[in-house]
């Protein structure tokens, strides 16, 4: 990694120590990733195949048109480099994953258009955690491809910043003595971590999906939860799942 790489790394894991919140997070990555000359970078979480994108968002910073459109025309679940990434695992190219698949219409309108809003290419880094991939997180903006040691830079400040923000979120809490989890809702919950859909859990459990809708509804009522992402989040910071 040449020097001024290591200047750009360097000068980010100083920014993300110590107490700083998420506002200062932030602007460190900006001035990182605008460094290597992307404009624009975001992150969020892995919503289910049957949710919206809009309340998965960590962060982001993408032409502001773009970003509502994208949201309003639900392209997330058609997006092939996040296609790419749920079956390779491993961070991509955006033009490089194009060259290896071929697109539906959709896939393709999606690139043009983005490609229009001054996202000429990009990185995508999947953000990991114990229980797979995690959520991701890219990069982009008009100038060419980035390099391998560029690429590697931008995973190591992505992974950086996605365990910071898991430090600055509130420490997990017990169980309260009034909230009763039956065996049979955590069996359901531990499932529904590991991304399985309400048939899956039904056919692992011998239940029917419409049961299985039925306890995690009844989870997420007592979690005070609207949706499967926001009941794998408070499970984990309640300490139901660990």
């Amino acid at each position: 990694m040449s020097t001024s790489l290591m200047d750009i790394l360097a000068d980010f894991l100083d920014a993300s120590e110590g107490n700083v919140d998420r506002g200062q997070l932030m602007a460190a990555l900006e001035r990182a990733t605008g460094r290597l000359g992307m404009q624009h970078f975001a992150a969020t979480f892995l919503p289910l195949p049957h949710e919206r994108l809009d309340t998965y968002f960590i962060w982001e910073n993408w032409p502001g048109q773009w970003f509502e459109r994208y949201l309003k025309l639900n392209y997330f679940h058609a997006d092939p480099v996040v296609r790419f990434i749920r079956r390779s695992g491993r961070s991509v190219i955006w033009s490089q994953s194009l060259k290896l698949q071929a697109l539906p219409s959709k896939s393709k309108r999606i690139m043009d258009e983005a490609s229009d809003f001054g996202l000429v290419d990009g990185l995508t880094i999947p953000l990991h955690s114990q229980n797979g991939i995690d959520g991701v997180f890219s990069v982009a903006g008009r100038r060419a491809r980035l390099t391998p040691p560029e690429v590697t830079l931008l995973e190591i400040v992505a992974t950086r910043a996605h365990r910071r923000l898991l430090d600055l979120a509130p420490s997990p809490e017990p169980p309260r003595e009034d909230l009763t989890v039956t065996k049979t809702e955590s069996e359901c919950l531990t499932w529904c971590v590991a991304g399985k859909t309400d048939k899956e859990i039904g056919a692992m459990t011998g239940r029917s999906p419409r049961t299985i809708q039925t306890h995690i509804g009844n989870l997420q009522r007592k979690l005070g939860v609207a949706n499967r992402a926001e009941l794998v989040a408070e499970a984990f910071r309640r300490g139901f799942q660990r």
